[in-house]
């Protein structure tokens, strides 16, 4: 599995004891993952296995683009990989964070 955590824009990376301290976002399969990038949601340069960052601004840039793609899309719902990428996204927008994911 692939876990977002939230993490603030300006604070560091967390080492590996206190990453379990921050708030979990959601998390994507790999399949979930490679299916959101054959969409061009997630981008083609970034790897399942490798952890990567989203900063609050990019994080907000992708729930819009899925909102344009995907307009039925509800928070109650997890059902399929553009609702669950959904859920997580919408916690960071909710906590105002950037998202840290980290290959599990």
């Amino acid at each position: 599995m692939l876990a977002f955590y939230l993490l603030p824009d300006d604070a560091p990376r967390p080492g590996p004891p206190r990453l379990e301290e921050l708030p979990k976002a959601g998390e994507l399969s790999a399949e979930d993952f490679r299916e959101l990038q054959a969409q061009r949601i997630i981008e083609g340069r970034l790897s399942y296995e490798q952890d990567f960052r989203w900063s609050s601004g990019v994080a907000q840039m992708k729930l819009q683009l899925l909102l344009h793609r995907h307009p039925q899309l509800r928070p109650d719902d997890a059902s399929t990989p553009e609702q669950r990428l959904f859920v997580l996204l919408l916690n960071a927008s909710a906590a105002d964070s950037g998202l840290l994911a980290v290959a599990e």
